[in-house]
């Protein structure tokens, strides 16, 4: 989970999907407005990722239609997901879930309903007060 979201999320569940799944890599999503979206199959498999400002896509896999969710930024890696990572140095994590879609299973995790608010946006702070009193 990144240092700055705070969530109600239930882990124990996630992780319950995540080894129900047999996926490399799971990742918590949500159906939320945001200025970056993952793209998701029927099957909630990773295909891509886009832009909503630019319009930048980038697809791995191509398939039809495409479901819009927003990361959470909380995420379940398979230990061996590192041996296959081939960034180098400071890269987006988005990359490597993109580079590795295509030959490996990365299932989203649609946890909507639960809080989310990501404090690493100082205007986020006190909305994150309200929620998580």
């Amino acid at each position: 989970i990144n240092a700055d979201i705070l969530t109600n999320l239930d882990i124990f569940q996630f992780e319950d999907f995540h080894q129900r799944s047999d996926a490399l890599i799971s990742l918590a999503v949500t159906n939320r407005t945001t200025s970056r979206n993952l793209l998701f199959d029927a099957n909630d498999r990773l295909c891509g990722w886009r832009n909503n400002i630019t319009k930048e896509e980038k697809i791995a896999i191509n398939m039809q239609p495409l479901r819009e969710m927003a990361y959470s930024c909380v995420t379940i890696f398979q230990p061996e997901v590192f041996a296959f990572i081939r960034q180098k140095g400071k890269f987006s994590l988005t990359e490597t879930y993109l580079d590795l879609a295509d030959g490996n299973m990365i299932l989203g995790y649609d946890h909507t309903g639960d809080d989310f608010v990501d404090v690493g946006k100082p205007q986020s702070v006190e909305k994150a007060e309200m929620i998580f009193k």
